[in-house]
């Protein structure tokens, strides 16, 4: 009579590893591809937010004084339905407001951003911002246009 051993081989564990191997990775580069969607997404919205309030300055409005969201959208240059409260695609909102030191340039300022995110940001918007700036404490990325 023959003894049959159970368990596996090692080359049945072998090839199951190896799988394991394969999903583990393909499922690390989908995360990997998920966050670089999600950077260029914010990027297209600054830029969005940049438009409007050029936008907003064209419409006889000689600074950014008074501008912010509410306004972009009561004066038509966003969409009635764009919700800047935590909407990005961080979980956190967006703010458009002058800047504080010179009231012809604009603030735009996205919440809850991880700071590799903010690094990407700032690289992909460097040609077009004035200057970007990114507070760890609290996570906020701002844009100078």
């Amino acid at each position: 009579m023959l003894k049959r051993n159970k368990g596996f081989s090692l080359i049945e564990l072998a090839i199951s590893i190896g799988l394991i191997a394969v999903l583990l990775g393909v499922v690390a580069a989908g995360g990997g591809m998920m966050n670089k969607c999600r950077i260029q997404r914010e990027s297209q919205a600054v830029d969005n937010l940049r438009l409007a309030a050029q936008n907003y300055l064209s419409g006889q409005n000689l600074t950014y004084a008074g501008v912010t969201v509410a306004a972009l959208k009561t004066g038509g240059y966003l969409p009635g339905n764009f919700d800047p409260v935590k909407s990005n695609s961080f979980g956190g909102g967006y703010t458009v407001a002058p800047n504080a030191a010179d009231n012809t340039k604009i603030d735009i300022a996205l919440a809850s951003i991880p700071e590799s995110a903010a690094t990407a940001l700032s690289d992909m918007l460097k040609s077009k911002a004035e200057v970007t700036s990114y507070d760890n404490t609290s996570r906020v990325w701002t844009a100078t246009f």
